[in-house]
């Protein structure tokens, strides 16, 4: 391939503008060269940098010096951080930059030095400038899509170019596959601007991003760089970054209810659905999903590609009960031009929403077992008191979990699958408590901190209060409290745990540190200097394994996309390792272990014989493939193809799930109301009236139909709560005497 900063032919081009040569790609802009030479550091920052160093070395749980391997990942993951594509930087600058700072920066941290933060600054603003001085001449010139090329657009394990001319190639790749992914999604329809068009606003909005960097932001994004060499949950929030910390927490502004993030090749990505937000009710945004564009109600939707994610969010937040239209690429997607539109209505999370619910399912009589009824308790997030808001209901997660208990008691349910998938954690007191619903007395979790100190928390109440078959689901975004009570649960033999390989791994604790009262003056008034948000602690389990990086390992584990996804602590760089302490003394059942083969080899019978399994190891397949060969094709006529099958594979799947629907057994739900009594729904009235359908990149706006999803239509899409259900119809008919105790003695 030649430079990209040549002409090319004009064959099946994007445009027909007459070629012409872009300026050269080593020639910075000089005047935001030297807007970028202007910053100057507030000294309150050195200040704040000093107590960061200390906080890291004295109180974060590794208490690990700020030492020379520390440093050299610090100015990396800094670089990487600024250029988090590995687009703009040289791997002749990554060299320079390490031998010039690597060996004092750490002295000059603990001393309040951070000039280092500018220095590394005004090199990635030289390579910046000068890149975006001649991206738009290059956008002018024709693209050939008819080559056998390709591009990898994940960059994040890829080496920084070795050298100008090796950029040169990287963007002309780069340039050349938005190009023909901005072609292909509006191919067909009615678009008032041409790709052309689009590409030009989306790479100034990206030169206006960095051009309104300032000094606090890249001193934020410098100590952060350092704290999350610690660990990943560690960072320094800036004045403006504690602020919206504090406006989330408070739930000052409202939203669609989802953690973003920024994925490696720039766009706004869902990182996390949270419970009870508009996005959970509505059920069509997924973990991966990434939004390309938002719009405000009916208005024109604006590009948010390569947006700062302060920025993103700003446009995705507004008031409640607006409407806000997002264009997303499905994390399923083969090809990243496919395009779904979905509208959602802000709201805040209501704790009546994100309260536990139950469902009992009646399962017809089978070969593979006699007809039951059986109750799933689905558990969104470990909530109480102190999330409690002014009018709202005072609520905790356990008198819940009890209330729900007793009416499936009252339904004759014959085993409990407790759901705990996607429940990110909460309230620490709310698992131990919960756990104590399922066992007689003991230790549910230990604590350690930095100095090695360990706190147990454990269940003093006497007495189970459900001592039926009981089942746990987990998958990899189960975390913290969650992964405790399933840990917990595990560990006392009371139940099997099923699931993806492992659920997410996060076992750790942190804590906000507010810096201003260490930087008080005369006056003793305190400056805005933000926050140190730190990892203090680490959680264990009643047996001294943490959950740390492991997390919970299933007894049976259920064939799941999850498992191949970037997904989970393990995947995060710098997490904190796996260990163990000493054991807690508790009473462990051995009944389940006894079981536990038969239980395997039934499931896997029936996985081996079921339709949605086997789609879905397809599904597995594919994506595994697509993650060992991340590329993606240049060739237009290859890209359409793509886009032709994967959506023939989504609308067989839609018919599949109709036609499940039709056969479902009945299903009969149970949730709490805004007046505290208990609501019994029948399956197939709408989980969400307000949901509307997803639109297709292909369908025009009146082909787009309010279609609520059901209870039946969830659990026809359910093929792990299937799976689920049917084992532990398996562990009711094996499960017929009482339960075996044995004492079980700690390490």
């Amino acid at each position: 391939m030649a430079p990209w900063f040549k002409s090319k032919p004009a064959t099946d081009s994007t445009n027909t503008d007459k070629p012409s040569k872009a300026p050269s790609s080593t020639k910075p802009s000089q005047p935001d060269a030297e807007a970028s030479k202007n910053l100057e550091i507030d000294p309150k920052y050195r200040q704040v940098a000093f107590y960061i160093a200390r906080f890291l070395q004295e109180e974060h749980f590794a208490r690990h010096p700020i030492d020379d391997q520390v440093c050299k990942m610090w100015i990396e993951d800094f670089m990487k951080d600024l250029d988090y594509n590995k687009l703009f930087f040289l791997q002749t600058d990554v060299d320079e930059i390490q031998q010039k700072f690597g060996p004092t920066i750490g002295a000059d941290l603990k001393r309040g030095e951070i000039s280092p933060a500018l220095e590394i600054y005004k090199v990635f603003r030289k390579r910046f400038d000068a890149r975006m001085q001649a991206v738009p001449a290059r956008l002018k010139q024709p693209f050939d899509f008819t080559k056998a090329e390709s591009y990898n657009p994940d960059r994040m394990k890829s080496p920084w170019p070795k050298d100008a001319a090796e950029a040169d190639q990287l963007w002309e790749r780069r340039l050349m596959n938005d190009m023909l992914s901005e072609k292909l999604a509006y191919e067909g329809k009615k678009s008032t601007e041409s790709p052309l068009a689009r590409m030009q606003k989306r790479y100034d909005r990206l030169k206006k991003n960095i051009d309104e960097m300032d000094t606090e932001e890249v001193v934020e994004t410098y100590l952060t760089a350092l704290a999350r060499v610690y660990d990943p949950h560690s960072q320094y929030l800036s004045p403006t970054t504690l602020e919206d910390f504090v406006i989330g927490m408070k739930n000052s502004l409202f939203g669609i209810g989802a953690v973003l993030t920024v994925s490696p090749e720039g766009y706004c990505t869902i990182k996390e659905i949270m419970p009870g937000g508009p996005a959970d009710m509505d059920k069509r945004l997924k973990v991966n999903d990434r939004i390309t564009a938002v719009a405000q109600g009916k208005a024109e939707y604006a590009d948010i590609v390569d947006m700062r994610l302060r920025n993103a969010v700003k446009l995705i937040r507004g008031p409640k009960g607006s409407e806000v239209r997002l264009k997303i690429i499905p994390a399923s997607a083969a090809d990243p031009s496919v395009r779904t539109e979905i509208t959602l209505v802000r709201d805040e999370i209501k704790i009546t929403n994100q309260r536990a619910k139950a469902e009992v399912i009646e399962l017809p009589e089978e070969k593979s077992g006699p007809a039951m009824k059986l109750g799933v308790i689905q558990l969104p997030s470990f909530y109480g008191d102190i999330d409690r808001s002014e009018g709202a209901p005072s609520a905790n997660t356990t008198d819940d979990v009890r209330r729900l208990i007793d009416k499936l008691r009252e339904a004759k349910v014959d085993g409990l699958v407790l759901d705990l998938r996607n429940n990110g954690g909460g309230l620490l007191s709310e698992a131990v408590q919960l756990t104590g619903l399922f066992i007689d007395q003991g230790p549910v979790v230990q604590v350690k901190d930095s100095r090695g100190k360990k706190h147990v928390l454990s269940d003093f109440d006497k007495g189970t209060y459900y001592d039926g078959p009981l089942i746990v689901l987990t998958n990899k975004m189960s975390a913290s409290a969650s992964e405790i009570t399933a840990g917990a649960l595990q560990n006392y033999g009371r139940a099997l745990v099923i699931g993806d390989k492992s659920t997410h791994g996060k076992g750790t604790v942190q804590t906000v540190q507010e810096i201003g009262r260490f930087l008080a003056g005369l006056t003793g008034k305190p400056p805005d200097a933000g926050a140190v948000k730190l990892t203090i602690q680490k959680f264990y389990l009643p047996n001294g394994h943490s959950t740390q990086m492991r997390g919970v390992i299933p007894d049976i584990s259920l064939p799941s996309l999850n498992d191949y996804l970037d997904l989970g602590e393990d995947k995060l760089p710098h997490a904190l390792p796996w260990d163990e302490i000493g054991g807690e003394d508790f009473k462990r059942s051995t009944v389940l272990a006894g079981e536990l083969p038969q239980l395997v080899e039934r499931s896997k019978a029936r996985m081996a014989q079921s339709p949605e399994f086997s789609d879905m190891s397809k599904e597995i397949d594919r994506l595994r493939l697509r993650i060992e060969n991340p590329v993606v094709s240049l060739n237009e006529k290859v890209r359409q193809k793509e886009r032709q099958d994967d959506k023939a594979r989504q609308e067989l799947r839609k018919s599949k799930i109709k036609e499940l629907a039709q056969t479902s057994p009945k299903v009969t739900r149970f949730g709490f109301d805004k007046d505290e009594r208990i609501q019994i729904t029948a399956g197939t009235d709408p989980v969400n009236p307000n949901a509307t359908a997803a639109a297709s990149d292909d369908d025009s706006p009146d082909e787009s139909k309010d279609k609520p999803v059901t209870g039946t239509e969830i659990y026809a899409s359910d093929a792990h709560l299937q799976e689920t259900l049917n084992i532990l119809r398996d562990l009711v008919g094996m499960n017929g005497r009482p339960v075996n105790v044995a004492r079980q003695s700690g390490s």
